[in-house]
Formats: C-alpha cells, structure tokens, sequence
C-alpha cells in the first residue's frame, strides 16, 4: 500500500515539475516575441574607438519603434566608459515615417556642448548610422533641430 502511495506521488511530483517547465516556456515564448533586438553603437570615451550594445525594444510602442529607438540613443549606454551622443537634455520633438524618409526633430538642446559628449557633426553620423543599420526600411533622414532644417543623410 505504501509502495502504492509512493509512486502516484511521484507521478503526481513529475507531471506538475512537467506542467511548471512548459508554462515557463510558454510565458517565455511570448515575451520575447513582443521584443525585438536592436543595435546601439556610441563613441567610447577613452579612445577613439565605438562600443556596441545590443537591447531588446518593444515591438508595439505608444510612440512607435523609430522614436523609442531614438529615444534609447539619446539616452545612451548602459556601458559607463561612453560619451553621449548629443547633450544630456536633448529629446525627440518629433519622429515620422513617410515612405522611405524619416522626419527626425531633435530639441534645440543638442546645440549645447557637454564634456560628456560627442562632437555634433560627428553625433549626427553616428545618429545616421545607428538609424540606417538597424531599420532597413529608411533610405534619407531629414533631419531638423529645434523644428529649423539642419541636413539630409542618406544610405
């Protein structure tokens, strides 16, 4: 009778570890589909040289993937030993898609330079390249800053 016991409460025991693992999976499963990889690259702050980083972003953000995308890069990285690539205050004023060109409206804020930064120019290509590599469907960005028009870059 024992003996009896003993082994349905390892089938028991079994068939739940069973269930927990494929729930886990299941739920797993579904959360990295709501995420894509993107990849960030920032100028390294010792020398010369870029680091690249790589972060899982929302496929379905309020304010769409190419602004969050954006948003992220201003934020910069999660690496200490980096600059930033425009000032610390500059934010998205505004970011839309038509067609193959991206509208892209940085605040005024970029303008001012930090020690913690990257040179504008230099920022801008950086921002060119980030935007190119990771979204395959742009061909020109239209840059602005501070609503004024500032330059065009294209693939």
């Amino acid at each position: 009778m024992k003996a009896l016991l003993k082994k349905k409460l390892l089938i028991y025991i079994f068939a739940f570890v069973f269930v927990a693992v494929f729930a886990t999976s299941l739920s797993l499963f579904f959360v990295k589909q709501k995420s894509k990889s993107y990849v960030f690259i920032f100028p390294s702050a010792e020398n010369g040289s870029y680091i690249v980083e790589r972060r899982n972003l929302s496929n379905d953000p309020a304010q769409g993937v190419i602004q969050l995308y954006v948003d992220e890069l201003l934020l910069g990285s999660t690496v200490e030993r980096t600059k930033l690539i425009f000032s610390s205050n500059t934010r998205v004023n505004s970011c839309f898609l038509r067609g193959n060109i991206l509208y892209l409206d940085l605040s005024d804020d970029l303008l001012s330079i930090e020690k913690s930064s990257f040179p504008i120019n230099e920022g801008i290509e950086l921002l060119r390249e980030n935007i190119l590599k990771n979204f395959s469907n742009i061909n020109k960005i239209e840059l602005f800053i501070g609503g004024k028009f500032v330059a065009s870059m294209e693939k």
